[in-house]
C-alpha cells in the first residue's frame, strides 16, 4: 500500500497550503519587513514550481533564525515532503504549532507526516484536535487524511466513512474518490473501485495514479482495449518514472 495511496493526496496538502501561505502580512512597512516579505515569495514559488532542493537550502539558514516567521518552517516542511523526507518535514511542522498552537493547516501536515511514516495513531490525535477546535475551512482534508491513517492499517470499513465525509462536504474532490476506489479494489468490489477511480479522474484529469488504478481495474474486469487504452494516455503524458515502470508492466502483461 505504501506511498501509492498518499501521492494524490501530497498533492492536494501541497497545494492548499502553499496557496494560503501567501496571504500572510508583516506588522510594519519597513525594508526589513519587505526583504522578508519577497524572501517568502521566492520561496512560495520555489515551492510551488516543484524547486525542493533549491527551496531547502534556501529555508535552511532562515530557519535557523530565532526571529524566524511560522511561514519558513511551513515552507521548508513542505520541501522536505516533496523530497520524501517526512522525518525532517515532522520537524518543521511541530516548530509551527510550537509558534502557532492552533495552526491547522501545520498541524494537518504534521498528521500527514505521521502516516508517512507509519504513526497511525499519532495522525489521527492531530487530526482530531482540529476537528475538536471546529475552525478549520477544509475539513474534508482532515475526513481525507484521517481515512488514509486507517487505509495503512487496512482498516477500510473505517476509512471508507471518513472518505465518505470528505465527499460530503466537497463532492469534487478526487483525492477521496481515488483511496476510496483503493477499499473497494482491496476488498474485490470491481465495479464500484471502477466508478471511484473513474470520478477521480474527472475531477483531476492530470493526475496518472487514479487513470493507472483504472487501467487495472479494466483488466481484471476483462475489458482490454479500455486497459489499453488508459495506459496510452498515461505513458503520452511522460509520467514520473514509478508510474511509467508500473504501466509499462501492467502493458506488458496484458499484450503477452
Amino acid at each position: 500500500m505504501g506511498n501509492r495511496l498518499m501521492n494524490l493526496a501530497l498533492w492536494m496538502t501541497l497545494l492548499t497550503t502553499t496557496l494560503s501561505a501567501a496571504c500572510v502580512s508583516t506588522k510594519a512597512d519597513t525594508p526589513e519587513s519587505r526583504n522578508q516579505l519577497a524572501s517568502l515569495e521566492l520561496a512560495r514559488q520555489m515551492v510551488g514550481q516543484g524547486e525542493y532542493h533549491r527551496a531547502v537550502h534556501f529555508l535552511s539558514p532562515r530557519s535557523r533564525h530565532p526571529d524566524a516567521p511560522a511561514e519558513v518552517h511551513m515552507l521548508l516542511g513542505l520541501s522536505f515532503i516533496g523530497l520524501s523526507n517526512p522525518e525532517a518535514a515532522s520537524k518543521s511542522f511541530q516548530t509551527v504549532i510550537n509558534k502557532q498552537p492552533e495552526n491547522d493547516d501545520a498541524q494537518l501536515n504534521l498528521a500527514y507526516t505521521y502516516i508517512l511514516t507509519g504513526k497511525n495513531a499519532a495522525a489521527r490525535n492531530e487530526l482530531s484536535a482540529i476537528v475538536k477546535r471546529g475552525k478549520y475551512l477544509f475539513l474534508e482534508r482532515v475526513h481525507l487524511n484521517m481515512g488514509l491513517a486507517y487505509l495503512q492499517e487496512k482498516r477500510c470499513d473505517k476509512a471508507t466513512t471518513e472518505f465518505k465525509a470528505a465527499l460530503e462536504i466537497d463532492p469534487t474532490y478526487s483525492a477521496p474518490y481515488f483511496n476510496l476506489g483503493k477499499c473497494q479494489l482491496n476488498s474485490g468490489r470491481l465495479a464500484e473501485a471502477k466508478a471511484s477511480f473513474q470520478r477521480a479522474v474527472d475531477f483531476c484529469p492530470g493526475c496518472l495514479e487514479p487513470q493507472l488504478e483504472l487501467a487495472g481495474v479494466a483488466h481484471r474486469l476483462g475489458d482490454r482495449r479500455k486497459a489499453l487504452d488508459h495506459l496510452d494516455a498515461i505513458l503520452k503524458a511522460k509520467p514520473d518514472p514509478l508510474i511509467e515502470k508500473r504501466a509499462l508492466a501492467l502493458r506488458k502483461q496484458i499484450t503477452r
